[in-house]
């Protein structure tokens, strides 16, 4: 006997052990903590130079801020821009503010460009060109002779009709701004408005880096807010910090809340501190293992995992409250020949049902199943190896409210021998089926959304004002040379031109707008060789120029007509800088380039793109947030595959100790999943992916209710322990519900509702022991 305790103690000792190493070496790794949205996220089913579009569209707008600076008049306005901009350019988290443009830089991109003047010619000249409507370019040339605002200081004699005049007019940003004395100013805004963009030196996801931005801009807008100045921010760092203050919010009150249920319920039921203390020590071991493990398995774990974990804190304390409410009722020595059998099918049930999380294809899940995995088998193990010799000297003493409890489950009727209940049973099942079967889904990445609505309103804002909007949708053209996929460029935006002008499309970035392919430029030089030899004589007749400068002229062109722009020159060009990111690839053998849209896309418009990216397999019409959207509808239907695998492998498991029994176990957690999913399709319209992986919780929760209560042949302090873990589980996972960020809200209101249902269905499931009839 001695020796068996010896033993006892040596391997509790050693698992204490273990779980001290396995937390120092997790937090001497150092912990590496993630807010993106993004790593929620599936991962991507999609061609590698597509996800690498992605990627890089997604690098671009995640490493810059946008901030648009409004004032009542000018000169404050211009006070607050350029003050914010000095405080943010020293930071060494930002890489370059562009706020200003001075006369100089203006200069140099002229220079680069103008020598080019007769082959990169913009759209509207070309088309006045195509036409040979002649007429309205001299037209525009002598306007621009007697105007007072001149381009690249061209002339009469090297650029007679303007080419470059119109080129750079119509180049120079594709935002709705203008150049202010060298400030970027917002065309057409209520107030004097100026924009700035600081782009990070770093991950955007940092939250030290994300503290000392935001701390920055902040001390700017308090300082500001005193001239009536505002400020309109819009950014990925904005969203992060955003996500990570909520999970942070969310783990402190969820954990918090949860303590709090579960130290009430405790005294309340035991009245002694010491089953609370080992109630907190189980628990304790089970979280810390698990967020320890979690660490040194994932490169950067999710600060949602942390906030689910939270949950955990209610479900992981089953073991021990089923262990401590037993010892109220049998002596140390015999407890866990009692208790083992069911906690070892508790935890396999548990175990199986978490771990399913890991089957789907999200990050975030997979973390949290580790967590959840690794926290219940820590759980677990110390109370199967520690609470024996923690509570040996305890004397029995059964509790009241077992007996309290008891009294009341057995007033609830029983499915056996009550046609009337099994009825009720049959036909809400198949009313709750039928409407399952004919509901729909609600796949949306939407559901990932954490931003609050005043950031939201932040970044519409700023579209409105620039005239522009994100827009997850684009077009990929590959090809084997950059010069095919710029020809490629061009011959599809004639169509999405005239999308434009019919009011279907918003706007379009394309490389081919500011590089145009060789070919295009060679029939551009083509085009104002006509030009010349038609129109230039009679212009300069118009003009009184002598003879003399029209052969200057003539010779002018002659030397400049035959430069080409080529995608090597233009990407040394500063004017390239906004435009090299729609270059996603570019070797000897192989060649991308994306169009990426502004603006929400209609329906009809999103059928016409594909219709016209069909005609060439190797363009493609590419709507991330469908995408992403689709493969959730996808994994939902692979979930509800695993789900009804679960239940058939529990069940076919439990078959072998149960035998005909095991109805009574499997039962109530079925029917309360059928019951929750029928409440939650009119609760929120549809059914997601997130739902069901709430539903494996649902099932591991509800077997171990069945199971514990069938090992000890439904005895009272058993019910009292399983509705204690169902209280404990129902505080955590209720106050997930509460969560702000989506993906939480669907996990806890459904546990929530299936808990609910299993807890009020368990007894319905019961043997028909004597005491009941007494009752």
């Amino acid at each position: 006997m001695k020796e068996r305790i010896s033993s006892h103690r040596w391997a509790a000792t050693s698992w204490i052990l273990l779980v001290i190493i396995v937390v120092f070496l997790a937090f001497r790794q150092g912990p590496a903590f993630d807010s993106s949205i993004l790593a929620l996220l599936p991962e991507s089913e999609q061609q590698p130079v597509i996800q690498r579009a992605i990627d890089q569209m997604a690098e671009r707008f995640s490493k810059r801020i946008i901030l648009l600076v409004s004032a009542k008049n000018e000169e404050t306005a211009r006070t607050a821009i350029k003050s914010l901009a000095e405080s943010l350019i020293v930071l060494p988290d930002i890489s370059e503010v562009t706020w200003q443009i001075n006369e100089s830089e203006t200069s140099k991109y002229q220079d680069e460009l103008y020598p080019f003047r007769f082959s990169v010619i913009d759209e509207t000249t070309r088309k006045l060109l195509l036409t040979e409507d002649y007429i309205q370019i001299k037209q525009r040339a002598l306007h621009r002779l007697y105007s007072p605002i001149s381009v690249g200081g061209s002339s009469i004699i090297e650029d007679p009709f303007g080419f470059f005049n119109e080129l750079s007019l119509q180049r120079f940003s594709n935002l709705d701004l203008q150049v202010s004395d060298s400030l970027l100013k917002v065309v057409g805004a209520e107030q004097p408005s100026y924009m700035l963009i600081a782009a990070l030196a770093s991950d955007p996801f940092a939250p030290d880096v994300q503290h000392r931005v935001l701390e920055t801009i902040a001390i700017q807008k308090h300082q500001l807010d005193k001239t009536a100045v505002s400020i309109d921010m819009s950014g990925m760092l904005l969203h992060a910090a955003a996500g990570a203050n909520q999970a942070s919010k969310e783990i402190s009150t969820i954990g918090l809340g949860s303590l709090l249920g579960i130290i009430i319920a405790i005294l309340c039921v035991f009245r002694r501190f010491k089953p609370l203390m080992l109630l907190l020590f189980t628990v304790s071991i089970g979280c810390i293992s698990a967020a320890a493990v979690t660490m040194l398995v994932f490169d950067r774990v999710h600060l949602v995992t942390f906030a689910f974990g939270a949950g955990l804190v209610g479900v992981s304390i089953d073991y021990a409250l089923h262990f401590l409410t037993e010892r109220s009722v049998s002596p140390h020595n015999q407890i866990m020949r009692r208790l083992l059998p069911g906690l070892m099918l508790g935890l396999f049930s548990s175990v199986v049902a978490y771990a399913a999380q890991a089957l789907a294809p999200f990050p975030g899940l997979r973390q949290m199943a580790v967590f959840s995995v690794v926290g219940l088998s820590a759980s677990w193990l110390t109370v199967v190896l520690c609470l024996p010799l923690l509570t040996k000297q305890d004397p029995l003493k059964p509790l009241k409210a077992a007996l309290t409890l008891d009294r009341l489950r057995k007033r609830i009727p029983r499915v056996e021998g009550n046609p009337l209940l099994m009825l009720l049973l049959l036909a809400s099942s198949g009313i709750a089926i039928q409407a399952l079967w004919n509901s729909s889904s609600l796949d949306d990445i939407r559901l990932l959304q954490t931003s609050p609505a005043n950031l939201l309103a932040q970044e519409k804002r700023i579209q409105q004002a620039l005239k522009t909007s994100s827009s997850s949708q684009f077009i990929l053209i590959t090809a084997d040379s950059l010069e095919h996929c710029l020809q490629k460029e061009e011959q599809i935006s004639i169509e999405l031109n005239r999308l434009k002008e019919n009011g279907q499309l918003n706007d379009y970035q394309a490389l081919s707008q500011v590089l145009p392919s060789l070919q295009r430029q060679t029939e551009n030089t083509i085009l104002a060789r006509q030009l010349y030899d038609q129109q230039l004589k009679p212009l300069y007749t118009i003009f009184n120029v002598s003879d003399k400068g029209l052969d200057t002229a003539r010779l002018n062109f002659e030397q400049d007509v035959e430069q080409q722009l080529t995608p090597e020159v233009w990407q040394q060009h500063r004017g390239a800088k906004n435009w090299k990111d729609l270059i996603v690839l570019q070797s000897e053998t192989s060649a991308a380039t994306v169009i990426r849209f502004s603006g929400d896309l209609s329906h009809e418009t999103k059928e016409q793109l594909v219709s016209l990216t069909d005609v060439d397999p190797e363009i493609f019409y590419v709507d991330q947030v469908q995408n992403i959207s689709d493969l959730m509808g996808n994994y939902r239907g692979q979930i509800l595959t695993w789900v009804i695998i679960a239940y058939l492998c529990v069940l076919l498991v439990l078959s072998l100790r149960y035998k005909t029994q095991v109805w009574r176990i499997v039962m109530p957690p079925f029917l309360a999943s059928i019951f929750s999913l029928a409440i939650l399709l009119q609760l929120e319209q549809g059914i997601n992916l997130f739902h069901l992986m709430a539903l494996i919780l649902v099932l591991g929760i509800g077997l171990d209710m069945g199971i514990f209560l069938f090992e000890t042949d439904e005895a009272a302090h058993t019910w009292l322990a399983v509705s204690l873990s169902t209280y404990t589980s129902l505080l955590a996972f209720g106050l997930l519900a509460l969560s702000d960020t989506p993906v939480l809200h669907h996990f806890g209101l459904t546990v929530l509702l299936g808990l609910v249902f299993v807890w009020l269905l368990t007894p319905t499931a019961r043997k028909n022991n004597r005491t009941d009839s007494q009752i």
